[in-house]
């Protein structure tokens, strides 16, 4: 059941990710023909700064979610109700909380936004469509974690889907024959809105023991929620600041144009990842699962399976940013639009980095302890923030992701030691050592693929870099099956495979008959 529950949560999730990927970035090249670039920039801005806003949130949802995962694999509906009802409520407090602070920020906005490039009413539509969106989490959202700690996110994925694609297709009207920006913002913060006003009574639907219950501090304190909440706060904090403040670091030194050319990369950097890792982002509810259900050596075995896959992935995906990426750049977005080829690079660091130890970030995200490496989460927004405010006067835009590189190695260490420390109770030495050697690995793959593509000079269209992109997967694939086919954890994955293919044929056997 928890294989069938991991292919139904990852196709859904990767056929959501691939259309949003896919429409996003059509409209993204429909906006930046149509509209100011700096808008971009500006919504930018304001997402970072509602990022940090976000710190109001403490961390609750996370919170909730280990105990969730805890309590549905032991099946205690009373418990269930009792976590949900204190969702609700601490909620409800902090979207009234970020509703006041949003009306007072409001006011300083013209503090805030010192670019008289675009006119002062876009700047005050985009912050209140902003705050929507963040509000409409606060109080219609919090049910999506029921689905999650169920491992029923494809439930999630099929709303999101179905209202992603009408919202796109209303703002392809508004850029495209109306050339309105109120229209296209609204649209987004309306299918928004829908789509967690359906969720909300799907999850009442499903789960009829649902129901509010009086809620006290001692209910809190049993269950060690303050002092949970004042760990992962630290947390909370520091991840706010290491993503929330390269927008706002770039918009205030290099302008609101150079931040709009940034979401492009963003834009694209987050959809291609998404489509690729989130085949595998299924896995996350089952991993919490696995860990309060079965055995140690059971589940550090999946572990090594489950960090080799990532790792592939992570190899490929860094691959294609390094040597494709800006090429798709300039012929979907035009010449002006390009960052430098060392900020590519960066990027592609920083993705090998980030999903080859995703799998890691799986593990802990299903356990609590946030004291234990709260400390690496600081330093993690420290580095980055201090580094990006120091370099990007040096070297632009560069430096900011330079400072973003660094301050993930914090997190990934942290996130290691955890796994290791905490959960397997392991040394985590040999395991760093072994994925130092497979990154200097893929560094020789890529410049081997790219001397090779360099050799072969194939032109700059939508066709040729489609077949880079597969020629770069064959290639990858190749090199990794002959380093790799001999080991415990490649076998291991062509096991799971053939028990993914064998559920799958038998699915699509029954849908026949």
């Amino acid at each position: 059941m928890r294989v069938l529950n991991v292919l139904r949560n990852s196709a859904y999730s990767m056929v959501f990710y691939m259309l949003a990927a896919v429409l996003g970035i059509l409209l993204r090249q429909a906006f930046t023909r149509y509209m100011p670039i700096e808008l971009l920039g500006l919504e930018g801005l304001f997402s970072n700064l509602l990022m940090i806003l976000s710190l109001a949130e403490l961390g609750v949802s996370t919170v909730i979610s280990y105990g969730l995962y805890r309590e549905f694999a032991n099946g205690n509906e009373k418990e269930i109700n009792m976590l949900m009802s204190i969702y609700r409520y601490i909620y409800l407090v902090i979207g009234a909380f970020v509703f006041l602070v949003g009306i007072i920020l409001f006011f300083f906005l013209p503090w805030i936004v010192q670019d008289d490039s675009i006119s002062w009413h876009y700047v005050e539509f985009v912050y209140v469509i902003q705050i929507g969106t963040v509000l409409s989490s606060y109080f219609l959202a919090y049910r999506r974690t029921l689905f999650s700690a169920n491992q029923k996110d494809f439930i999630c994925s099929r709303a999101d889907i179905a209202c992603t694609l009408s919202s796109n297709l209303v703002k392809f009207w508004a850029v495209i024959v109306w050339q309105n920006y109120f229209l296209y913002a609204a649209t987004g913060l309306t299918f928004n809105i829908i789509a967690n006003i359906y969720l909300h009574h799907k999850a009442g639907k499903m789960y009829p023991f649902l129901h509010s219950v009086k809620v006290t501090i001692a209910d809190m304190r049993a269950r060690k929620f303050f002092s949970d909440v004042r760990n992962f706060l630290v947390h909370k904090l520091s991840y706010v600041i290491y993503f929330g403040t390269d927008a706002i670091v770039v918009s205030t030194v290099l302008g609101l144009r150079m931040a709009g050319l940034l979401s492009n990369y963003v834009l694209i950097y987050t959809g291609v990842n998404s489509i690729m890792y989130k085949i595998l982002q299924g896995i996350i509810p089952s991993v919490g699962n696995l860990i309060y259900a079965e055995d140690k050596e059971k589940s550090y075995k999946i572990y090594r399976m489950l960090d080799m896959l990532y790792f592939f992935w992570g190899g490929y995906i860094a691959c294609i940013y390094a040597l494709v990426l800006q090429p798709f750049m300039r012929v979907f977005f035009g010449e002006d639009f390009l960052l430098p080829e060392a900020y590519v690079i960066a990027l592609a660091v920083n993705t090998l980095l980030g999903i080859q130890f995703e799998n890691a970030y799986n593990f802990r995200s299903t356990h609590g302890t946030f004291d234990n490496d709260r400390s690496y989460m600081v330093a993690s927004a420290v580095v980055n923030l201090l580094l990006s405010i120091l370099l990007v006067q040096l070297y632009g835009i560069v430096g900011v992701m330079i400072g973003t590189v660094a301050g993930l190695l914090c997190i990934v260490y942290g996130r290691v030691q955890f796994v290791f420390r905490i959960i397997f109770k392991r040394s985590m030495k040999r395991y760093l050592w072994r994925h130092l050697i497979w990154s200097i690995l893929v560094a020789a793959e890529i410049l081997l693929i790219y001397i090779l593509l360099k050799n072969i000079a194939l032109p700059d269209t939508y066709l040729c870099l489609a077949a880079e992109c597969l020629l770069i997967a064959v290639l990858m694939g190749a090199m990794q099956i002959l380093v790799f086919h001999r080991t415990q954890e490649f076998e291991d994955i062509c096991t799971y495979m053939k028990t993914v293919k064998e559920i799958v044929y038998e699915k699509l056997h029954k849908g026949k008959d």
